[in-house]
């Protein structure tokens, strides 16, 4: 009998040293599961640099430098993550990343060996040296704003770049990305002064262009709209970066062919793994057709980033439902076709992304029961009466969607409220459905009614009583 007990790793540094194993065997993969667990345990400079390394060995080297660019944002002495940075791009072979973020190391510390390291690696003639520490600055904060930006973390990207020298923030690059971060944050009055200062300095700043037309979009400004929307149509990038800049902003404009003609050569030249274009392009192919493209951009994306917002086609099939399901019934004379469009509104998936400003508009200017209910659901405000009628057409919503059956319930409620009875949701749920099914023809019998609504016969029959008495 073998006596021998096998210990399982409870604790960091015990993963710690199967993750270093796994690595000294080339187990790249293996060595990544190691060290999240021992993260879970204890956060540790050394675990999350062997993670990211890991992650460039393996080919995902922006995924490891994510763990790296939140050690910086969030710790107060960070030099050393940028000396990290550079060892893990020259690992995956990006030299101008390895560069830049090797040079900003040493503007921080005065690391002169690592300095004579790399112009020694990269072979680096300059002539300029603080024009080339100037964009190494630019690079950085350009690419932690980025990673920020990206998660969805605006305010703390528009922190990221308050924090920097006040020269830096200066740099129109750098006002860009803090007015393209005021727009989603709809902070429209500061976007637009900062870009109208750009684009006062210089009508053809590309990325001011754009952003500018995003302002007058969001801001239902339609002819100046109109007419910068037809300048960008026109414009012809110089470089790389304008045209990357100018497509995914063409594609957020619904300008699909043209944001597709501009960001496609640039995917296939160089196949970047980057969130904002494999976003673009699955909106554009979705929009032009190509459903299956579509479906592999978005997968890139979710491998990339662990992206859980809403694709394309949840996108698109969601506005389509809008438009012809929930905006008639939202413009409807009668209160409970509205109350009824707002309620199937709170069953949509991601419907925050799914509501366009100009809906949002027209929601706000409902009516003060409307409001309420719209409180109800996007607010959680506690409303008992409302709560007994979207509680009875959630019910009913999921044994049967026809607008019909879910309008006579929200007439019933209101019987049941103006009585002052107990406001008991399945069983008048019940009694509603059993009474609906009879009037078109399906004829559901009590029991299987009670079942379905998990209430007694004798509540049912209660309720049905009620309606039958008061001709509901």
């Amino acid at each position: 009998m073998n006596d021998k007990i096998i210990s399982l790793p409870n604790n960091a540094e015990s993963y710690y040293l199967l993750a270093r194993k796994k690595m000294s065997q080339q187990l790249f993969k293996d060595a990544i599961v190691y060290l999240k667990k021992a993260l879970d345990h204890q956060q540790s400079r050394d675990y999350i640099k062997d993670l990211a390394m890991c992650y460039a060995e393996i080919g995902q080297v922006d995924i490891g430098a994510g763990y790296i660019y939140e050690c910086i944002v969030t710790a107060e002495t960070f030099a050393d993550y940028f000396y990290i940075l550079s060892q893990l791009y020259t690992k995956a072979r990006e030299p101008n990343k390895a560069f830049l973020f090797g040079l900003y190391y040493v503007q921080l510390t005065d690391d002169q060996s690592y300095m004579a390291e790399l112009v020694k690696t990269f072979d680096v003639v300059y002539k300029n040296k603080a024009e080339v520490e100037a964009e190494s600055a630019l690079f950085v904060t350009q690419q932690i704003f980025q990673y920020l930006f990206s998660r969805g973390r605006i305010n703390e990207s528009i922190d990221w770049i308050s924090n920097q020298p006040l020269a830096l923030q200066a740099r129109k690059e750098m006002r860009n990305l803090r007015a393209m971060a005021y727009l989603f944050m709809s902070r429209y009055p500061e976007a637009e002064a900062l870009l109208e200062q750009l684009l006062d300095e210089d009508e053809t700043d590309i990325h001011a262009l754009c952003h500018y037309t995003l302002l007058l979009y969001n801001t239902h400004q339609h002819s100046k709209y109109q007419h910068y929307i037809q300048r960008l149509n026109k414009l012809h990038p110089i470089s790389e970066d304008e045209s990357f800049k100018l497509g995914i902003v063409l594609c957020y404009l619904k300008q699909y062919e043209a944001s597709q003609a501009l960001l496609l050569p640039i995917y296939k030249k160089k196949m970047l793994k980057n969130a904002q274009l494999y976003h673009a392009l699955s909106f554009n192919y979705y929009a032009l057709g190509d459903r299956t493209a579509s479906e592999e951009m978005w997968r890139q994306l979710v491998r990339l980033t662990g992206n859980d917002t809403p694709s394309p086609r949840d996108i698109f099939e969601g506005m389509r439902y809008l438009e012809e399901q929930v905006i008639p019934l939202l413009r409807s004379d009668d209160s409970h076709h509205r109350l009824l469009g707002i309620f199937l509104i709170s069953q949509l998936d991601h419907k925050e992304t799914m509501i366009s400003k100009e809906l949002w508009d027209e929601l706000e200017q409902m009516r003060d029961y409307e409001k309420l209910y719209l409180s109800y659901i996007f607010h959680q405000l506690e409303l008992v009466k409302l709560d007994f009628i979207h509680k009875g057409l959630q019910a009913l919503y999921e044994v049967n969607q026809e607008h019909e059956l879910l309008l006579a319930w929200i007439d019933n409620a209101e019987e049941v409220i103006a009585a002052k009875r107990p406001l008991t949701v399945d069983a008048y749920a019940a009694a509603t459905y059993y009474a609906y099914s009879k009037v078109n023809g399906t004829s559901a019998s009590m029991k299987h009614c009670a079942e379905l609504f998990n209430t007694t016969h004798y509540q049912f029959t209660k309720a049905y009583e009620f309606f039958k008495q008061n001709n509901v």
